[in-house]
């Protein structure tokens, strides 16, 4: 008899993973859905990772042992290729899912015909601290399209999508979008449906020193650029790569600005995407709205950072971008404790 098909394929990729990988599929293997099979990429791990795997003792669990590392779009390749569900759940080897992730997402994207890949919130362990991350302006599909114009909202490991989108696009992972590969599938995604995330944290992301995406992130910056330019070229031409630069560094990396003229062109650019997108993706008016104040608030945390960096004289900034501005209002607490924060900053610099 041949083996039924489960409704999902957990596709976890993994090298040197003797650390975490134990929590990783414990954590699927403890999940309320139980109609689902969990493959398992080991690329060429040198470390116990091989051995820990093989001791489980569950025929839903499926591993491919490469004889030697071929990286991680390869990897998921590999894994994606022997998938069989109709939906696909992702997670790294050193995160963790909630108990109920799959089923919370198997029911969303069973009443959503439209949503093609849905992510959630996540809480990062830092260590042993958890920390839930904050998910301004809510996660419709509407939202979650504007901010990935804006930045990348998923984590990897949150994700579950339809098999049958990612075949259709004739590829799952691009080789030269390494590291972000992921963001570069969810904006192919967008060209065939919507993409949204659940508001409950359904995922755990491990921060470690050795996170890709912390030990290469040259290579990651790069990457996101290049992603961003080429979704920018259509509204702002030649100027699209030192947008998508800006964006990149000082909205999804959260690096904070350091003089006003930069903090004056990224206002410039986040303005000029705004509107190319709302003329793009004409939304209801209570979606136009959410996205507006999202995009204030964006604004806002990056002249936060700035102001708290050690800048405070770039606060007025804020202000002087009406158009951003007006849809969000920082409480007088926060203005007072970025600009004391920023001037304590500054005397410690002079002094």
């Amino acid at each position: 008899m041949p083996e039924p098909v489960p409704r999902v394929s957990v596709l976890t990729t993994t090298y040197n993973g003797a650390a975490f990988i134990r929590q990783s599929i414990d954590s699927v293997l403890g999940q309320s859905f139980r109609d689902f099979e969990l493959i398992v990429v080991d690329d060429g791990s040198t470390d116990a990772t091989a051995n820990i795997v093989a001791n489980y003792d569950d025929p839903r669990i499926h591993v491919i042992r490469n004889s030697r590392n071929l990286g991680i779009v390869a990897a998921r390749n590999l894994g994606f290729a022997a998938v069989r569900a109709g939906y696909v759940a992702a997670l790294d080897h050193d995160d963790v899912s909630r108990p109920t992730r799959l089923a919370a997402q198997v029911a969303y994207l069973d009443r959503n015909e439209r949503v093609v890949l849905v992510g959630s919130a996540i809480t990062t362990d830092d260590n042993g601290k958890l920390c839930r991350t904050e998910n301004s302006g809510g996660s419709t599909p509407g939202m979650m399209r504007w901010m990935l114009h804006a930045g990348n909202p998923l984590t990897y490991s949150s994700v579950m999508f339809r098999t049958a989108a990612v075949r259709q696009l004739g590829c799952f992972m691009r080789e030269e979008f390494e590291l972000a590969d992921d963001f570069d599938l969810y904006h192919r995604l967008l060209a065939i449906g919507d993409i949204a995330r659940l508001d409950e944290a359904l995922t755990i992301y491990r921060v470690h020193s050795t996170n890709a995406s912390l030990s290469a992130r040259a290579k990651l910056f790069q990457s996101a650029v290049k992603i961003l330019a080429g979704v920018y070229r259509d509204w702002l031409g030649a100027e699209a790569e030192t947008a998508a630069a800006l964006v990149v560094r000082h909205f999804s990396e959260r690096t904070p600005a350091r003089d006003a003229a930069t903090l004056t062109r990224l206002g410039e650019y986040l303005e000029g995407l705004l509107g190319c997108f709302l003329a793009t993706y004409p939304e209801t008016a209570a979606n136009q709205s959410l996205i507006r104040q999202q995009a204030s608030s964006a604004w806002w945390g990056a002249v936060r950072a700035a102001v708290r960096s050690g800048h405070p004289w770039l606060a007025p900034r804020f202000l002087a971008r009406r158009a951003l501005s007006r849809h969000y209002q920082p409480s007088l607490l926060d203005w007072a404790g970025s600009l004391a924060i920023g001037i304590m900053r500054t005397a410690r610099r002079s002094g």
